[in-house]
């Protein structure tokens, strides 16, 4: 009896893809750039330190560390390489604030009454922290402070706290916001965030729909950095006007650019709530 020949099976081969390999780990250089890079950022602090401790400012050292660290992880931006747009101190020397000075000339005025000590120690404040520490920005234009009968108003030019188009703040505004919470901290007042844009319709591709949004999403970001430096959130609020509130015709792109701004203004009333302060 013939037995019958055995089936034979052919295994199904695989199709080579000289690539399939390589591709696993084609993207495995950005860990190690980052490691790199982050060596390369704590390189140049530590050297930074070791020149401010060398001129015996350890406070100085330990908040410039702090804020340089918090700026870092706050934002997702990349560091600038090269000069930073706030310019640096042009001295060693720093403004230390005394809060139990603060708490002592709050407590002499009555609520909703005007408080003379403390609207004159913050504009004195504000103006001698920027004129020293920040003195590019005042002469670029990008910051400004100005006060009347009820309202100190500090002023932040857009390009100094956006890129383009966006509301998520740089770096840079970051630590100049560091700076502006301390003071708000030590001397609290109601603060409103106004948020201005320019005449132009915002692009399709952006993720809001109009200047209304862009507004107001810009001042919401003032806002958010500034309670998250301990700035009492029952004192401020942020507000976004568009660009109804032009503070020059928009006839260029010079008169534009001084029209997107966020404003800081800060109250000469005390109080214990902005809602009542406003609406009560």
């Amino acid at each position: 009896m013939n037995e019958r020949p055995k089936p034979i099976v052919r295994r199904r081969r695989e199709p080579y893809n000289p690539r399939s390999s390589a591709d696993k780990g084609k993207d495995r250089w950005v860990l190690s750039y980052a490691d790199f890079i982050t060596l390369l950022f704590a390189f140049f602090v530590a050297l930074y330190s070791i020149s401010l401790k060398q001129a015996g400012n350890e406070k100085q050292l330990t908040e410039t560390l702090n804020g340089v660290f918090d700026a870092v992880q706050k934002s997702v931006k990349p560091i600038n390489i090269g000069d930073p747009i706030i310019g640096e101190p042009d001295g060693e020397e720093i403004l230390e604030v005394e809060p139990e000075e603060a708490e002592e000339s709050v407590s002499k005025g009555e609520e909703g009454s005007p408080d003379n000590s403390t609207p004159s120690q913050i504009y004195d404040l504000l103006n001698e922290v920027i004129s020293s520490q920040f003195s590019s920005l005042t002469q670029s234009g990008k910051v400004s402070i100005s006060e009347n009968e009820s309202w100190i108003s500090l002023e932040l030019k857009s390009g100094l706290l956006f890129g383009e188009g966006e509301y998520e703040l740089t770096n840079e505004a970051v630590a100049l916001l560091i700076v502006i919470s301390n003071i708000l901290n030590s001397y609290p007042s109601p603060v409103l965030v106004e948020g201005n844009t320019d005449d132009q319709p915002v692009s399709g591709a952006a993720p809001f729909s109009s200047n209304w949004s862009l507004s107001s999403l810009r001042a919401s970001a003032v806002v958010d950095e500034l309670v998250f430096r301990g700035v009492n959130p029952k004192l401020i609020a942020p507000i976004g006007f568009s660009s109804e509130h032009p503070k020059v015709r928009n006839r260029n792109d010079d008169s534009r650019a001084q029209n997107r701004r966020v404003t800081l203004k800060i109250s000469k009333l005390r109080t214990d709530n902005l809602y009542d302060y406003l609406f009560n």
